[in-house]
């Protein structure tokens, strides 16, 4: 119980404090982010603790950050956060007490907005449709999710 103690009150590292950065934020963005919009948030407000290239890093290496389906460039590369990577993240690093941190930070009500919000979205999207075909409600959901 003293273990249980010392680890739920330890601060994150460097690293993972990075990723709970860039979780708050595309969470604070409806789940998405462009890479230079990321970089620019961190690096002006961490500016002593982070790069560009850390950003970008932590965005290409993390499971739960994934490319999003858009042809559109206009601040690098768009990234959508994996919810339920996200998830898994915090689960099999229980050992750092990150489900913990996670609470502590508000990421927790977050993410459950998101969810709801997406939920949401895709309902409205179906019922917009009219008997439509399988493409047609395949297209309309892959927008929502992408």
């Amino acid at each position: 119980n003293e273990a249980a103690k010392v680890t739920a009150s330890r601060p994150l590292d460097m690293t993972e404090t990075l990723v709970f950065i860039i979780v708050d934020y595309m969470l604070d963005h409806n789940g998405y982010g462009y890479s230079t919009q990321i970089s620019e948030y961190v690096v002006n407000n961490y500016p002593r603790r982070y790069t560009s290239r850390e950003v970008v890093g932590i965005l290409r290496n993390r499971p739960m950050f994934c490319h999003a389906q858009t042809n559109e460039r206009r601040a690098g590369k768009k990234w959508r956060l994996d919810l339920l990577g996200w998830e898994r993240y915090l689960q099999n690093s229980k050992s750092k007490g990150l489900e913990n941190k996670s609470k502590e930070w508000g990421l927790e009500e977050k993410v459950q907005k998101l969810k709801m919000n997406q939920i949401s979205e895709t309902l409205d999207a179906l019922k917009s449709l009219e008997p439509s075909t399988l493409d047609q409600v395949y297209s309309v959901i892959s927008q929502v999710w992408s």
